[in-house]
C-alpha cells in the first residue's frame, strides 16, 4: 500500500468515526428524557447525563400544607409593587439574585452550604455593599411576603436547590424568584434560553415537561411540536429541574415544557404559586 493509499483509508476511517460519533450523539439526544429521582441533590446531579433532560422530584406535600398555601392563594393577596404592573398581568414577583462568588473554602467547611453567600435584589443592599445581605436574608426578605409557616417551606426548598445546584453545576450566580400566576402564562411548547431552572409548584397545577423523544424541533433547538404521549406534569410540591437551551452541549435543545392552561386574565380563578431558581451566567 503506497503513502497515498493509506493516508485515504486512514482519512476514510476517520470520517466514518466521525460520522457513528455523530450519529450516536444524535440517538442519545432523541432518547434524552425527564429522569425520576429519590432527592434534590440527585436530580441536580442527574442533569449532567447526557440521556436526562430533566429531573423530577416527587415530594407530596402534606394536606395540612397544601390547605394552608390554597387559602392563603384565594385570598388574592396582593404583593409591594404590584401597583406597578399593567392590570391584566399575569405575573407577579419577587426577584432577588443569590451570589457564591465571595464564599470561601472556610464558610463551606462549616457544613453551611450557603455561608459565605450573598444575596441582592429589591428590597436589598446593593451588590457591592459594605452591608450586603447574606444569602440566607435575601431568601427571608423574597419569601416574606408568604405567611410565616409557608414562608419556612419555601426557604427549605430554596436552601436546598441553591446548594445543590451550586455543588453540581460549578455555578456562581442564581436567581430566585417567588412568582404568582393570576393566568395563563407561556402556553405554547418551549425551551427557556438559560442554563438550567428548577421549579417547585405549591398552589396550582404543575408544569408540563417532555421526554426528548416526543419533541420536535427546529435546527437551533426552538420547539415546534410535543406528543402528549411523552408528557410529564409535575404534582404541588415536586422538584422539576430542567436543562436549557444554554446548557453546555445542549446546542439550543432545552428541555421542552410549557405552564398549564389556567384561564385566562382577570377571569382565571385558579392561581398557581412557584418557587423558580435559575442557574445564572456570571454578570
Amino acid at each position: 500500500m503506497d503513502g497515498d493509499e493509506k493516508r485515504r483509508r486512514d482519512d476514510d476511517d476517520t470520517t466514518d468515526k466521525a460520522t457513528t460519533c455523530k450519529l450516536q450523539r444524535s440517538s442519545l439526544d432523541c432518547l434524552a428524557r425527564v429522569a425520576s429521582c429519590k432527592t434534590v441533590c440527585r436530580a441536580a446531579e442527574a442533569l449532567a447525563l447526557h440521556d436526562t433532560v430533566a429531573s423530577l422530584v416527587h415530594r407530596p406535600l402534606t394536606d395540612e400544607v397544601v390547605l394552608a398555601f390554597a387559602e392563603y392563594v384565594a385570598l388574592r393577596p396582593r404583593w409591594p409593587g404590584a401597583h406597578e404592573l399593567h392590570p391584566l398581568e399575569a405575573t407577579h414577583g419577587r426577584v432577588a439574585i443569590i451570589d457564591f462568588t465571595a464564599q470561601a473554602p472556610r464558610d463551606q467547611s462549616q457544613g453551611d452550604a450557603l455561608a459565605g453567600a450573598t444575596g441582592y435584589g429589591r428590597d436589598l443592599p446593593p451588590r457591592n455593599s459594605a452591608n450586603v445581605a447574606s444569602a440566607r436574608a435575601a431568601i427571608e426578605v423574597v419569601l416574606s411576603v408568604l405567611p410565616a409557616q409557608l414562608a419556612k417551606v419555601a426557604a427549605l426548598d430554596a436552601s436546598e436547590l441553591l446548594a445543590s445546584l451550586r455543588r453540581h453545576t460549578g455555578r456562581r450566580q442564581f436567581i430566585l424568584r417567588l412568582e404568582l400566576n393570576l393566568g395563563d402564562t407561556c402556553q405554547k411548547w418551549h425551551r427557556d434560553l438559560n442554563i438550567s431552572r428548577a421549579i417547585v409548584t405549591y398552589c396550582g397545577p404543575g408544569t408540563l415537561v417532555a421526554h426528548e423523544e416526543g419533541v420536535s424541533r427546529e435546527d437551533g433547538g426552538a420547539v415546534v411540536a410535543v406528543d402528549a404521549c411523552h408528557v410529564v406534569q409535575a404534582d404541588a410540591g415536586d422538584v422539576l429541574i430542567m436543562k436549557g437551551g444554554l446548557w453546555e452541549g445542549a446546542e439550543g435543545r432545552g428541555a421542552a415544557h410549557r405552564a398549564p392552561a389556567i384561564g385566562p386574565m382577570p377571569s382565571c380563578t385558579t392561581h398557581r404559586l412557584m418557587l423558580k431558581i435559575d442557574v445564572s451566567e456570571d454578570f
